[in-house]
């Protein structure tokens, strides 16, 4: 079982406030026991101490992603969403659509561990 929220650090090559909206749309009611998403100002101005709080840094665009800190803490996995490149009706659709994908493999997984309990 899980003992707290997964921590997401999202970023975009650079803040054009597509980070702040995945951690808008991640405040949602049906993801508050599962993760917790701050946005970075951008992927070059991401901190080691973000990292170190981070279970996953997740770029939101193909240039983050390539842009991401080579060196992260063992704990910090890299994910990269291809989003679109400005927020709108298809963004949070697709946001919503990551959010949930990896909030249904977390609850998937918590009832194996209680299965198994």
């Amino acid at each position: 079982m899980f003992k707290r929220r997964a921590r997401l650090l999202v970023a975009a090559e650079r803040p054009d406030g597509r980070a702040s909206r995945v951690a808008e749309l991640a405040a949602a009611a049906e993801f508050e026991d599962w993760i917790e998403v701050h946005p970075a100002r951008a992927m070059a101005e991401v901190r080691p101490e973000e990292l170190a709080w981070a279970d996953l840094l997740v770029a939101v665009d193909e240039p983050a992603a390539r842009a991401m800190p080579a060196e992260r803490p063992a704990t910090c996995r890299p994910k990269y969403w291809r989003l679109p490149s400005e927020t709108g009706a298809d963004f949070d659709l697709q946001t919503l659509e990551a959010l949930r994908c990896m909030v249904g493999g977390m609850r998937m997984l918590a009832r194996v561990d209680a299965d198994e309990a």
